[in-house]
């Protein structure tokens, strides 16, 4: 088990370096002129900024497969429902097969958006800031920047993130604890990796965790975790523009 939280941690660590390094060799190249960089509004200091939010996930989905790659086999315990008896490819051994969706996960998926709209706007008030001053837009995040940093949590978080903690993380804590002691322990990894910016981020994701860890048990797929990790997220961002008039 110990194992098994090590390298999701490790992955995670990994795929940021990998982007931390990219972005500072690349500012130690000769001066691109502007009209061939991306973002062409943003400073060099925002530019990297937005890399260095963006880019990690993308790191991390590699380095997942990559690392799944270099072990074939399947991650779950062979005796576990969920896994076959011979060697799976990464992709599915992490969870991407036909999901088994009952009317509970539906509804999950379904009702989620707004218990989480409301989960966050609670404790926000707890802690003194108002929701609608709290949640709105930086003017950095306009035009294609926001369409990127929407995509990002919309997207690509989603299926980086439900690819390590419900995919390879659930996969192989199940070799070692039951279904329940599964879910709380990815999530519990789940929000301690989102508390890089104080307390009340990791706090506002932990219902989700669990929410995604129950999902991945009934439905035995990583689709309908990352569709529900993607509304999730997307309430979110249409809180936040709304909050920005």
């Amino acid at each position: 088990m110990a194992a098994a939280i090590l390298r999701a941690v490790l992955l995670q660590l990994a795929a940021f370096g990998l982007v931390f390094g990219a972005v500072a060799a690349f500012s130690r190249l000769p001066a691109v002129p502007a009209s061939l960089l991306p973002f062409k509004a943003l400073t060099g200091t925002e530019r990297a900024a937005l890399a260095l939010t963006v880019l990690p996930h993308a790191a991390l989905a590699f380095l997942i497969l990559a690392a799944i790659r270099l072990r074939p086999g399947n991650t779950l315990d062979p005796g576990h429902p969920f896994a076959p008896d011979k060697a799976l490819h990464p992709a599915t051994a992490l969870g991407f097969t036909r999901p088994d969706l009952s009317r509970r996960a539906v509804w999950l998926i379904l009702l989620w958006p707004a218990l989480q709209v409301a989960w966050t706007a609670g404790l926000l008030w707890l802690a003194g800031q108002p929701p609608v001053r709290a949640w709105r837009l930086s003017p950095f995040l306009t035009g294609e920047v926001f369409l990127a940093w929407t995509l990002w949590l919309v997207v690509l978080a989603p299926l980086a993130e439900e690819m390590l903690f419900r995919g390879d993380l659930f996969g192989r804590l199940t070799r070692h604890l039951a279904p329940a002691a599964t879910v709380a322990v990815a999530t519990v990894v789940f929000v301690l990796c989102h508390a890089e910016n104080g307390l009340l981020q990791p706090v506002s994701v932990l219902p989700l965790g669990v929410a995604l860890g129950l999902m991945r048990l009934w439905t035995g797929s990583l689709w309908p975790c990352i569709a529900l990790h993607a509304a999730s997220n997307g309430a979110v961002v249409l809180a936040r523009v709304w909050s920005t008039g």
